[in-house]
């Protein structure tokens, strides 16, 4: 049995920078591509049964015409780790997969979101996504 390190380090963009609406409607449709890869555990909580977006600051869904922030956590192997540090939104070039969970935040949650919540959300996402890369 191989008991090294995990090769996976949890990196979470809480706001990706977008320069455009245009940025930001492509952000959004990369994260509907990202969808029917998703983690069961991880759609459920950033999701609606509807494919519609739940706020994971507020649980509330996030409505079209709502001002909203695109934010992403994916488990980052060390190539990863390291064209992120350069620019977070290489995480739109990847083929998506399970190994990340996208979700959309109500800007004005984003706004009042303190250092203690953000890491208590990374944390849930991150249980989540390594919940399924684990084999008994």
């Amino acid at each position: 049995m191989f008991t090294g390190p995990d090769p996976f380090t949890f990196r979470a963009v809480w706001g990706m920078p977008v320069r455009s609406r245009h940025a930001f409607d492509l952000l959004v449709a990369r994260q509907l591509l990202w969808l029917p890869h998703a983690m069961p555990t991880v759609r459920q909580m950033l999701f609606s049964e509807d494919r519609e977006p739940i706020c994971p600051a507020c649980g509330e869904l996030v409505t079209t015409g709502n001002p909203a922030i695109i934010c992403v956590g994916v488990l980052a192997d060390l190539q990863l780790q390291e064209a992120m540090q350069n620019d977070p939104r290489v995480i739109a070039t990847r083929a998506p997969d399970g190994l990340e969970a996208w979700c959309l935040v109500h800007g004005a949650c984003h706004d009042g979101l303190s250092r203690a919540r953000v890491d208590e959300l990374n944390m849930r996402i991150e249980l989540a996504l390594r919940a399924a890369t684990r084999a008994n």
